[in-house]
């Protein structure tokens, strides 16, 4: 039995604030070279040569805005995202859950909507950097939830079978929504930053806590 694991809104508590002027002007004064309009228009400008479901790299963004590589880029990203971030957090028995998981015999993966050049280091600020046996990031992937191409490409680097997996997630549209489209179950955890839409998909199990999410977990693995 494989657990795989969405991150933000799921183990962990994040906040950034990408709008603030205080931010953009951090940025500037620390030599950004380059204005929020400019950043935001070249997003956009990588969105839209990407397919349907597909997911930029703001390494590679940050590389055309500011002519930085190597270290010297990701020095970059990390202050950026420094910068913006307001809080980062675990949400309460998160530790405990990945652990008994490991200690059951699943196997426990990070599928996540997220980019690799900030997710990283807060895996690490986390205490999490080796807590999985697997991390997929959307931005190495090309791809993110809720599109089938992130799972199945998350399978076939892990050497997963959907079968044998659940995810875990607080997303109705991305998580359940997407683990369903590759006839996988999923866990629905409801948190803070759970999106609401009008005609969701249905979860296979529900918890409302991670403290809940284990007591569902444990003996589905009893009975893989």
């Amino acid at each position: 039995m494989n657990v795989l694991f969405d991150l933000y809104g799921t183990l962990a508590d994040i906040r950034t604030d990408e709008e603030s002027p205080a931010f953009w002007e951090r940025l500037f004064l620390n030599g950004a070279g380059f204005t929020r309009e400019e950043y935001l228009s070249r997003c956009r400008a990588a969105a839209e040569e990407l397919p349907e479901g597909g997911e930029i790299d703001l390494l590679a963004v940050f590389r055309s805005l500011t002519g930085k590589r190597g270290e010297e880029l990701l020095r970059f990203a990390k202050f950026f995202r420094e910068s913006s971030r307001e809080r980062l957090r675990l949400f309460p028995h998160a530790k405990e859950l990945l652990s008994a998981l490991h200690g059951a015999g699943a196997g426990v993966y990070l599928f996540s909507n997220a980019q690799a050049c900030f997710t990283h280091d807060e895996l690490r600020l986390l205490g999490l950097e080796n807590a999985f046996d697997g991390v997929l990031f959307s931005s190495d992937a090309g791809m993110k939830k809720p599109s089938s191409a992130f799972f199945e490409e998350g399978f076939r680097r892990f050497g997963l079978r959907k079968e044998e997996c659940i995810f875990v997630g607080n997303d109705l549209k991305d998580d359940v929504g997407g683990a369903h489209g590759v006839g996988m179950r999923c866990l629905y955890l409801e948190t803070e930053q759970s999106g609401r839409y009008p005609h969701p998909p249905v979860p296979d199990f529900f918890a409302r806590d991670l403290f809940e999410a284990e007591k569902v977990l444990l003996p589905l693995i009893g009975k893989a």
